[in-house]
């Protein structure tokens, strides 16, 4: 079956955040290669850290659809499984339907896995909670009896021309100032501690909803989490 004539379902690879983290990223097959071979997609148990959702118009849309669709709704949870933190996104949802997962909640999750601007994402496709304690043992002893069998690879080294569209990238001054903002809580957080609002507007002199924006944006991304109200640390 060509690309032409239908798609073909890519199978979920059951795996840890980590090893997508340490994987490498071909943008060409849009895929990360890993101990387990080429991965598109992937399932996984984890715990939901945060959860934010966001009203954004029709053309910010990136895949995903649901029916009866109430509003234009982007959720995202951080999902945490102890061996990294990745940020998973649905789009197009009825928000009402994700009431029922809240922070602290152990999920079972299977989606895309992508990465764009260096950030890693993965786009919910299903999304259950765990209510059985004993499946995350039974998935867990899964993965690490499939590395003790030496079912897994080496992960290859990719070329440099990835590498080399990055740092050709012409950034916008949006783009620039995003990363000035994160400049300085990360300074602040190396010294042990953040930085709240206030210091924030007077060393970036940029209008407040401005900031708010690459703030939230930063948050989103999962580089940067707010540790008290209107405190900003980096991970």
């Amino acid at each position: 079956m060509t690309e032409s004539t239908g798609y073909k379902r890519n199978p979920a690879i059951h795996c840890w955040i980590r090893h997508i983290e340490e994987g490498k990223y071909d943008e060409n097959e849009n895929c990360f290669l890993t101990i387990f071979g080429k991965v598109k997609r992937i399932r996984l148990i984890a715990t939901i850290v945060e959860k934010k959702e966001k009203v954004i118009e029709p053309d910010e849309f990136e895949t995903g659809l649901e029916e009866e669709l109430t509003a234009n709704v982007r959720v995202f949870f951080n999902l945490d499984d102890s061996t990294g933190l990745i940020r998973a996104v649905k789009d197009r949802v009825n928000p009402d339907n994700y009431n029922i997962y809240d922070v602290g909640d152990i999920v079972d999750v299977v989606g895309r896995v992508s990465k764009k601007g260096g950030y890693i994402s993965l786009w919910i496709e299903i999304i259950k909670k765990v209510e059985e304690p004993n499946l995350i043992l039974l998935r867990n002893a899964e993965i690490i009896n499939r590395i003790k069998a030496g079912d897994i690879q080496e992960i290859p080294v990719l070329s440099d021309v990835n590498n080399l569209f990055e740092e050709e990238f012409d950034y916008t001054e949006g783009d620039n100032l995003k990363e000035q903002v994160y400049s300085v809580i990360k300074l602040h957080s190396d010294k042990g501690k953040g930085i709240n609002f206030e210091g924030l507007r007077r060393e970036i002199k940029i209008p407040d909803i401005e900031l708010r924006s690459y703030i939230n944006d930063l948050i989103l991304e999962s580089r940067i989490y707010e540790s008290d109200i209107d405190i900003f640390e980096s991970y």
